[in-house]
């Protein structure tokens, strides 16, 4: 009878230690693959930003970036969505569906010109939320890399149609 007691403690024992070294694992592997997107991501927002400066869209100083964070904490794992902030102009928040298209226009620009792959059709790198708050222009940028992404969107789509009504 204590063998069997000694044999279940162990058995739930080493379960135990191999859920916490996998889980380890598997959430290095996510920082690292999220830390990867968010450098390329990084980089396709400040092209995306010096091309709407030498378009005369956004001037020089509304494109400092002051923070650059990831949604993914909110929205589960998987998810490669970033957040960034900048100092908004004094018409900012009457420009944003035309801010929005114009960043679409310029990461999608970026998309070509830097042959950026997507899961699905059309541009890796997408706005996927724009507004304006205590004087600061945010920016929420999807990179569309895999498919948690995607049902990110979908999600965010099915969330601004159910508002419109």
């Amino acid at each position: 009878m204590a063998l069997i007691v000694e044999i279940i403690i162990g058995i739930i024992i080493a379960i135990v230690i191999y859920e916490m070294i996998h889980r380890t694992i598997v959430q290095r592997a996510t920082r690292i693959v999220r830390r990867s997107a968010q450098d390329e991501t990084d980089v396709a927002v400040k092209a995306a930003l010096q091309r709407l400066v030498n378009e005369d869209v956004l001037t020089e100083p509304e494109c400092k970036i002051e923070a650059a964070e990831t949604v993914a904490d909110v929205w589960g794992r998987g998810v490669m969505s970033f957040e960034y902030s900048f100092p908004a102009g004094l018409d900012t928040e009457r420009r944003l569906p035309e801010l929005e298209a114009s960043f679409n226009q310029a990461l999608a620009g970026f998309c070509a010109d830097h042959e950026v792959k997507s899961v699905v059709s059309g541009s890796a790198f997408v706005v996927s939320d724009i507004w304006v708050y205590t004087g600061e222009l945010h920016l929420d940028v999807a990179y569309l890399m895999n498919e948690s992404t995607v049902e990110y969107m979908k999600d965010l789509k099915k969330l601004g149609d159910l508002s419109v009504k």
